[in-house]
């Protein structure tokens, strides 16, 4: 599996404050652009999960504020596996700014992985070829 660029986010307005500061709650939705992009790069989007009957819900989400990101700033957010099971996942998150390089948020998510019923399902057992594509992510990420 190739290396995963990191995803790139350009700060809107609407996402600030009064003073100019992207409001604390953007974070979590950089997050899930970030996410989003891995899954859609490594071949297995959201879109494709749920047609195969996988869900995967955020079962917790933590993020770390270290320093300000500004209005039209640019960062990137880097992603990374730190812990799959076939069952459960996590994914860490490092947002940085573009042009310093400094970093602006830390933080992960914590998922699982269900069936459209709401029951547990295993990846390795149910669906052994979605498991090896995360397998592959986690490995990515074991280089990073």
């Amino acid at each position: 599996m190739a290396e995963i660029k990191p995803y790139e986010h350009k700060v809107q307005y609407y996402e600030t404050d009064q003073m100019g500061i992207v409001h604390h709650s953007n974070y979590i939705r950089w997050f899930e652009e970030a996410r989003t992009y891995v899954l859609e790069e490594i071949g297995f989007g959201y879109r494709e999960m749920e047609e195969c009957g996988v869900m995967s819900p955020v079962l917790e989400a933590n993020a770390e504020y270290k320093t300000m990101t500004h209005y039209s700033d640019r960062v990137l957010i880097d992603t990374k596996v730190v812990a799959y099971n076939g069952i459960r996942l996590q994914l860490a998150y490092t947002v940085r700014d573009k042009e310093t390089g400094e970093v602006r948020c830390t933080g992960y998510t914590r998922h699982c992985f269900l069936t459209p019923e709401g029951r547990p399902l295993s990846l390795k057992r149910s669906y052994p070829e979605i498991h090896r594509i995360f397998e592959g992510l986690m490995e990515i990420s074991d280089k990073l």
